[in-house]
């Protein structure tokens, strides 16, 4: 396991009570953003919400196997599931994580449609050609290597089979300082490796062979949802500095308190998108 790695497991083993009392984590198993459309939605049912529309863009079916690559504690994998009788196969490099989601399997009576496996979405040693769609929600940005993902992806999907991945994006590369460092901030907080551009993603899904590739923009979409953790990081970062101080409170759960704050700012700049991207093989 890579440094890199073991810095994201420690992330999230630290912030779990985090995303527990901001994202309500118990009640939907999301820990990703809502789709918030022209109906009225809470948080919860926003997040939720992001799994149907994105299950009806890959065209998710009864029966459809699905990867979901960087599956978190489970939640997209039992939904599809539960849902759309989806046969799932979550992945995960974080032990603690890969045993909330079979414990969450195991209460909903899913554990004949779901399985959920610790490995590295880069090199899963699943069988090739045995998905119908491979899944990335807010998952992909944690990857050190990106196109290894994707050369993945490619080898496990069936031939004509989709791969859809919803996460945050640079609108472009050539940053200015100041940029570069509100970017840096922001990822520092959340420990992901690098934000890739929407041109460099785009480049890299056609260059590993998918076909057939689009990009949707759904930042404003999202939006209440970036308000939601920059509103957090604004009325509990100050509290988090006090108990980091007073050691009750670690660095990695203090800086990723703060990012909500500089992720908020990179989408009112300008800099930071978030949107899905489809792509068939």
């Amino acid at each position: 396991m890579s440094a890199q790695q073991q810095t994201i497991i420690d992330y999230f083993d630290q912030t779990h009570n985090d995303y527990r009392l901001l994202w309500g984590v118990d009640r939907h198993l999301g820990m990703h953003c809502g789709y918030f459309d022209e109906r009225p939605r809470c948080h919860d049912d926003a997040v939720l919400n992001m799994n149907r529309v994105l299950a009806t863009m890959a065209g998710i079916s009864a029966g459809a196997r699905v990867l979901d690559a960087g599956c978190g504690i489970g939640g997209s994998a039992l939904w599809l599931a539960e849902k759309l009788g989806a046969k799932v196969v979550g992945v995960n490099i974080n032990p603690r994580q890969i045993a909330h989601a079979r414990h969450f399997a195991e209460r909903r009576r899913l554990q004949n449609q779901v399985q959920f496996h610790v490995a590295d979405f880069s090199a899963t040693g699943l069988a090739g050609e045995s998905f119908d769609v491979v899944w990335a929600l807010e998952s992909i940005c944690y990857a050190a290597d990106q196109p290894a993902v994707l050369a993945e992806a490619y080898r496990l999907l069936k031939p004509g089979g989709r791969l859809i991945i919803a996460d945050g994006f640079l609108t472009r590369e050539d940053l200015r300082a100041d940029e570069k460092r509100l970017v840096e901030r922001w990822q520092r907080g959340w420990a992901i490796p690098g934000v890739a551009s929407l041109e460099q993603f785009g480049l890299w899904l056609r260059q590993t062979g998918f076909r057939s590739n689009c990009f949707r923009d759904i930042t404003q979409h999202v939006v209440p949802s970036s308000q939601r953790i920059y509103l957090a990081s604004l009325l509990f970062y100050p509290l988090g500095l006090l108990l980091n101080w007073v050691g009750l409170r670690t660095n990695i759960q203090t800086r990723g308190i703060a990012s909500g704050y500089y992720q908020y700012q990179a989408r009112q700049r300008g800099i930071g998108v978030y949107g899905i991207f489809l792509a068939e093989k």
